[in-house]
């Protein structure tokens, strides 16, 4: 170990550009896998015993608000709520006449049944009930107004991008409460707000819903109950797809595109970007060793001792890379709560698998690097390493 350490001390300068590759390509991995987390955060929460009911055609339609009474009659339900994607922006003055724009995820929802659905949301029953009695009354994550700046009794308006209002003007709300969360992961930057509001305020689509959400009595029903809502309405002028929610979230994701597959291909040429980089110093660096590897099998070195000292070193530059790069990416994310996009990522974390991920990865790199120099100097004969000393 000790003459691991040495040669890493030869060129100390090469060693520190090796290490600091090595840890740019591994932070950078790290955070990608960060953002697919952040991505995947809504499919990961997902509950086994919610379903979601949306149009067969897609989450563009709409489905008639009557079907949520032929869907009560369905065995196996606890809940039901109806919900609708807003998509409303919010905008507030700022100094100098020009505005601030900011994007939150915000629904109309059936508050009552809603917040029964989804008991990771905390709401002081105060809040609650302050919220119940105003029907332009909204609720919002503690992050979410902990980012605007807002508390409870203040107003928000919202620029719709979907349902414009009678009157032309934005909409108005006011918290009614702010939430927090049994789970950690949970989204917090979320706005919810009545559904008899927008019923009543839209231009168009009155007696419309996006969707329903489904609480059921046992998460094993999820098959048969799925089978019977959409059964219901087979023959429709609205005919309906039932999922769980793991689906329903999927397909958000999904209209963004394959971004699984893009991230991991970057990934992958990062990997390989330091390999290259690793294998290159190992090279380099036994090429220049070429006497000494055959002083040390001189001296009584095996070929396996002079073979697991140059994997050694490889080893050793690709995990000093690991702890520099992994270290400085988990405290970004999972210490100083960076976040790139708070708009888009509600919660945005390294995941310790991804850690594990990234050690193995170096490690895996470094005995991939240092194998072609490892063999030569195993294959090295002292004799001729000696013939030009």
């Amino acid at each position: 170990m000790r003459l691991v350490w040495l040669n890493l001390r030869r060129s100390p300068a090469r060693t520190a550009l090796t290490v600091f590759g090595t840890a740019v390509a591994l932070a950078l991995f790290c955070l990608l896998e960060a953002l697919l987390a952040a991505f995947n955060l809504g499919v990961d929460m997902a509950s086994a015993s919610r379903l979601v009911v949306t149009h067969q055609e897609g989450l563009t339609f709409t489905l008639p608000q009557a079907y949520a009474h032929r869907i009560r009659q369905v065995d196996g339900l606890r809940e039901l709520a109806e919900g609708t994607w807003f998509g409303g922006l919010y905008e507030a003055p700022l100094p100098g006449g020009q505005k601030r724009v900011d994007f939150f995820a915000n629904f109309a929802v059936d508050v009552e049944s809603y917040l029964k659905l989804y008991t990771e949301m905390i709401v002081p029953p105060d809040q609650y009930s302050a919220l119940m009695k105003d029907r332009a009354g909204c609720l919002i994550g503690d992050k979410l107004a902990a980012r605007l700046g807002k508390g409870v009794g203040d107003r928000i308006s919202l620029r719709p991008l979907i349902w414009p209002k009678k009157d032309g003007k934005p909409w108005d709300f006011t918290i009614r409460a702010i939430y927090t969360c049994r789970i950690e992961t949970f989204d917090r930057t979320m706005m919810i707000f009545h559904h008899l509001y927008l019923e009543e305020g839209r231009t168009f689509g009155k007696g419309e819903t996006g969707f329903y959400i489904l609480g059921l009595r046992d998460a094993e029903q999820f098959a048969s109950v799925s089978a019977a809502v959409d059964r219901l309405f087979a023959n429709s002028p609205d005919p309906t797809r039932t999922m769980n929610e793991k689906a329903f979230n999927l397909q958000f994701i999904s209209m963004m595109g394959n971004l699984k597959l893009l991230f991991r291909f970057i990934g992958t040429v990062v990997i390989f970007t330091m390999l290259l980089i690793a294998a290159n110093t190992m090279m380099m660096s036994a090429r220049e060793r070429t006497r000494e590897m055959g002083i040390l099998k001189a001296v009584g070195f095996t070929d396996a001792h002079v073979f697991f000292l140059l994997i050694g070193e490889a080893v050793a530059i690709a995990l000093l890379g690991a702890l520099a790069g992994v270290g400085s990416a988990w405290l970004l994310a999972n210490v100083l709560g960076a976040n790139p996009m708070p708009e888009f990522f509600p919660v945005f974390f390294l995941p310790g698998t991804s850690v594990l991920a990234a050690f193995g990865l170096a490690a895996l790199t470094g005995v991939l690097s240092g194998i072609v120099p490892a063999l030569a100097g195993l294959r090295l004969k002292a004799v001729e390493a000696l013939r030009s000393v």
